[in-house]
């Protein structure tokens, strides 16, 4: 079953509150994502938003690298965000899985992030949060450098 169809099973599940076969689809839906996005590394070739599939696949990181914020393993999110920075082939995108990763940087938690920096009332292609309150100007001009640096290390 492809990434997107298994998100369209993934919502039915989430509207019933069946939370095992939640953490079943999701684990499943990170597998399929790992595969796709070790084949485009492999290939040297991007994640495209607008092919269904791969854009269920950038939603599926995005997802992951959030979850893992949200437990401190902050190390592994961050490597999430940078490759994401890498593989993605939208400016948006881009910017969106970057900032993210300054917020980490800047020591924030995830919620304090979302509720400081984030637009949450303006989504993205259905599913991605790419508008930041002009605040985030000051955690990318103090972080920057250091972004720089691991991003290229």
């Amino acid at each position: 079953m492809s990434i997107a169809k298994q998100y369209e099973v993934l919502e039915e599940l989430m509207n019933k509150n069946k939370d095992d076969e939640i953490n079943e689809v999701f684990r499943k839906i990170l597998e399929d994502t790992f595969k796709l996005v070790n084949e485009k590394i492999e290939n040297e070739k991007t994640l495209d938003v607008n092919n269904p599939e791969e854009a269920a696949a950038i939603r599926a990181m995005f997802e992951y690298m959030l979850e893992l914020w949200d437990e401190q393993a902050i190390e592994e999110a961050k490597a999430v965000g940078y490759d994401m920075v890498y593989l993605v082939d939208d400016k948006k995108l881009k910017e969106m899985f970057s900032m993210f990763v300054i917020g980490m940087l800047a020591g924030l938690g995830l919620d304090e992030f979302f509720e400081k920096y984030v637009k949450t009332d303006k989504v993205y292609k259905d599913m991605f949060f790419t508008e930041f309150d002009d605040k985030i100007d000051d955690l990318v001009v103090r972080y920057k450098d250091k972004f720089k640096e691991e991003f290229s290390s």
